[in-house]
């Protein structure tokens, strides 16, 4: 079962960025808006918001994006990064795949 909500360490831990960095492309990406409980500093992001960082995440560090170029690119067409990321899924593991087949002959 999902989750509602996940802490900031958690979506760290998923997707193997900083906290830091996280709370940092909060501040200068406009469409990342995690909930936070009035007068408290946690953050509380959705199952939408973990996939909108892995879009982010795969703009920066796969891309090597600039962050206007990133916000630019999430306005214009959510779609064609989500292509993006399917077909670097899928070709990790056709990778591993591979990997696998060659370990044994």
């Amino acid at each position: 079962m999902e989750k509602i909500y996940y802490k900031i360490s958690e979506v760290s831990e998923m997707l193997q960025v900083p906290a830091s960095k996280l709370r940092y492309w909060e501040k200068v990406i406009p469409q990342l808006n995690p909930h936070k409980q009035a007068g408290k500093t946690r953050r509380f992001y959705t199952p939408e918001n973990v996939e909108l960082l892995r879009r982010i995440k795969f703009l920066r560090e796969e891309q090597n994006m600039p962050v206007e170029v990133v916000i630019a690119t999430l306005n214009a067409s959510a779609s064609d990064v989500d292509m993006r990321l399917e077909t670097i899924s899928l070709l990790q593991q056709l990778k591993t795949e591979l990997t696998e087949i060659r370990s044994k002959i």
